[in-house]
Parts: structure tokens; C-alpha cells; sequence
């Protein structure tokens, strides 16, 4: 007897332990596919079926984003039946690739379970007409990135904002990139109307050079055709790193001062060649370095004597404005003098004059 009541209790014990809800899905994942912005917001349902022996609650089903939103039955599912959860995706202002999870939480044993969407969403037309640039079908929001300074000793970024117009993916190449600078995609591989970023590395310390420059490199598409190629341009002002210096050390370093900041050829009458000088001097406490004197201008030409100054010493740069070189009858040129003075760093000098 005793025995026979043991085996009853052992045999309720398998039950009730057995006796739980489960949930199976169709599915957990689906793709939208691509579809436009203007489409508003696309729906999927999601069925499920409670293969358990005892009713299944959904305790709770939520979404990472405000742009994806589900909705689930919320009374106790019987064993063999079946429920749904609806989820929507808004593609409003969300123009590109995404990928949403869903999670859900049950009565039933285990872990949480998990539902995706994905898709590609092609933005508005307004919104893909802000990049007037084209390179085939990937747009820019522009051909030029601006450093501005640039201080040596740190590698310095940049980017440009590009979208792939298309209906098939797109993997922007870059080619003739100069030494100091490295470029890469962010992502790699662009889907139908989805935005990435041209991301650039600037190491000053690799060219030598200083003040103003420009730097180009070519931006294509991978598919075999050289046509669908155009240039970037890269400009930097490269400067000394003057953001370590206390007060104190600013005020004790070399400062330029110059004899005048306007050389004014007047009238220069046929080819001969005229020069004027003006003078650079050190009015700091320690020495004073010019890196450069930028010209940009192929009818003048530039000699400075020395381009090291103790305290209180002065050179002489020598400007010579030749008319043969000239590309047109006016002269209104700016020269960059370039040094380690932490207070002017660039200083200008306007070359005034006419040719006849």
C-alpha cells in the first residue's frame, strides 16, 4: 500500500513538473525589403502557437526605438492555440539600412525570446536633393573637406557626408591618396539610399610643409568604370602646437613684427622686373622661427634672408614682382608668413600693383 502511494505521488510530481506553456513561432525574422520613405509606416505579424500543456501569457513585448512599435495578445493563450504580435516600423526622417529587435518575455520557461525586422528605407526626395554632388549614383554633400589649423604633432580628422541615390549597394574606392592622409568608408558597403561618411587622417608630421595647403585624391565607385571617379580636395593650415604653453611660456617666446604689411608696386611698366624689401623682427624673448613664406602668386618671387631670429634681431624679405609671369594686368596677391610665434602664427602681407 504504502508503495502504491508512493508510485501515485511520483507519477503527480512528472505531471505537474511537465506541465508548463510554450511559445513557437512561424518565423522571428523578416525583411521589408526596400520601399520608400514617403511609404509611411509597414506592418508584419508575427504568429505564434502555444505548444504547451497550460495556458501562455505574454508578460511583455517591446522594442528598442519609438520607431518600431508591437502590438500582442494579452489574454492567456490555451494549449493549442494560436496568437499574434503586429509590428510596425516607421521609416519617417530614418532614410538607410536598419535592423530592429523585439523582445519578448513569456510564462513560459527559458530565456527571452527574440523577433528582427529589417529593410532599407529610400529617403524623401527633398531630403536626397541636399547633395548637389554626383559621382553615378552616390551623391555628396560636397568635393572639399576643411581642416582649418592643423597643428603638427597630432593626426587630425575629417569627414564628408555621402548617400547611395541607387537601387543596388554601392563600395566607394579611393585611389592617388597622398602619404599623410588615410581615408576610409564608414560603413564599407552603402545600401540603397542609406547615408555614410568619408572619414579622413591627417598627419601633419609626414609632410613637410607649413601654412595653407591643399591635398587631393581621387573618390570612384567599384565597378569597373574609370568615368565614375572625381576628386576630393583636402586643405589644411599647418601650424606649431601651441595648446601645452602656459601664460607665462607664451609670453616669453619669439614674436614677429613686421615693417609693414602692404608692399604697393604701383604701375610697373613693361617686363622688367621690380623688388621691394621689408623687414621681419623679433621683439620676444627667445628665438624665432619661420617655417614659410606662402605664395601662391607665379609673378611674384620670394627670398628671405634668414629664417632664424635671436631676440631683437631683423632680416629682410625681398619680394620681386615680375610682369612676364603674369597671368593678367592686375596684382592683388597675399603672402602667409608662417613661424612659431604662439600670438600670430600666420601673418599676412597684401602685394598691390598693376602691369602695363
Amino acid at each position: 500500500m504504502k508503495q502504491l502511494i508512493l508510485g501515485l505521488i511520483l507519477i503527480f510530481s512528472i505531471t505537474v513538473s511537465v506541465a508548463q506553456p510554450q511559445i513557437v513561432f512561424d518565423n522571428k525574422n523578416h525583411d521589408f525589403g526596400t520601399f520608400e520613405e514617403e511609404t509611411g509606416p509597414v506592418t508584419h505579424d508575427f504568429r505564434f502557437v502555444n505548444s504547451g500543456n497550460e495556458p501562455l501569457v505574454l508578460q511583455n513585448v517591446r522594442s528598442t526605438c519609438g520607431c518600431t512599435v508591437p502590438k500582442y495578445t494579452r489574454e492567456p493563450i490555451a494549449p493549442g492555440d494560436s496568437g499574434n504580435i503586429k509590428v510596425t516600423y516607421n521609416p519617417k526622417g530614418r532614410p538607410g539600412k536598419f535592423s530592429k529587435p523585439i523582445y519578448i518575455t513569456t510564462n513560459a520557461s527559458g530565456d527571452r525570446e527574440t523577433l528582427h525586422i529589417k529593410g532599407v528605407v529610400i529617403g524623401s526626395k527633398s531630403r536626397r536633393a541636399t547633395n548637389p554632388y554626383k559621382i553615378g549614383t552616390l551623391s555628396l554633400r560636397s568635393l572639399h573637406i576643411p581642416l582649418f589649423d592643423t597643428p603638427k604633432g597630432h593626426v587630425k580628422e575629417g569627414h564628408l557626408f555621402v548617400r547611395n541615390e541607387g537601387k543596388t549597394e554601392l563600395v566607394p574606392t579611393f585611389k592617388n591618396v597622398p602619404s599623410h592622409i588615410s581615408v576610409e568608408m564608414i560603413p564599407a558597403v552603402l545600401h540603397p539610399d542609406e547615408e555614410g561618411l568619408i572619414k579622413i587622417y591627417y598627419d601633419p608630421d609626414v609632410v613637410d610643409d607649413w601654412g595653407f595647403r591643399r591635398d587631393e585624391f581621387d573618390l570612384g565607385l567599384d565597378n569597373g568604370s574609370s568615368n565614375d571617379f572625381n576628386t576630393v580636395t583636402v586643405s589644411a593650415n599647418l601650424l606649431d602646437d601651441f595648446s601645452s604653453l602656459s601664460p607665462e611660456q607664451r609670453q616669453n617666446a619669439g614674436h614677429i613684427e613686421l615693417s609693414s604689411n602692404v608692399i604697393d608696386f604701383g604701375i610697373i611698366k613693361g617686363n622688367t622686373a621690380k623688388k621691394q624689401t621689408l623687414k621681419i623682427t623679433n621683439t620676444g624673448k627667445s628665438r624665432l622661427t619661420i617655417h614659410k613664406v606662402a605664395n601662391e602668386n607665379r609673378s611674384l618671387n620670394i627670398k628671405l634672408k634668414r629664417n632664424t631670429l635671436n631676440p631683437g634681431k631683423t632680416t629682410e624679405l625681398v619680394i620681386e614682382a615680375d610682369p612676364s609671369m603674369a597671368r593678367n594686368n592686375l596684382l592683388n596677391s597675399r603672402l602667409m608668413v608662417i613661424t612659431d610665434d604662439p600670438e600670430r602664427p600666420s601673418v599676412p602681407i597684401r602685394v598691390l600693383g598693376s602691369f602695363e
